[in-house]
């Protein structure tokens, strides 16, 4: 299934995939996996914004930051270190219904302000 942002695997190998690792759906350029068993289309729009994520970063460099931050980001905040990610942030803080739009508005380099804000500021 194509979309604007990413196109969106269920089942089949995107679902081995989200269960080798443990999650619910993640976004590898330019697809979206996500399990069929917890799919919504609340977890489709977070994998969205960070298909635009790594648009606007090129791709690997998305994923070179993601980790060094993730890295940097573990001895402060321990097992929440993954939900302190900047990327994260912005995704988890756009991703209900009340931002069905957000795309159509985002700004490039959204996710920069999140940075400097901890989990409990937004």
């Amino acid at each position: 299934m194509m979309i604007k942002n990413g196109i969106v695997l269920r089942g089949g190998p995107a679902e081995k995939w989200c269960r080798f690792w443990n999650v619910s759906g993640m976004s590898l350029w330019p697809l979206i996996l996500v399990s069929g068993l917890r799919f919504s289309e609340r977890l489709v729009r977070h994998e969205m914004i960070h298909i635009r994520q790594q648009r606007e970063m090129l791709v690997v460099p998305f994923y070179i930051w993601y980790v060094l931050e993730y890295l940097i980001r573990l001895p402060f905040y321990g097992k929440d270190a993954y939900y302190n990610i900047s990327f994260e942030r912005e995704a988890y803080s756009h991703d209900d219904l009340e931002y069905s739009d957000y795309l159509e508005q985002r700004k490039p380099y959204s996710w920069f302000k999140y940075l400097w804000l901890s989990s409990l500021d937004y």
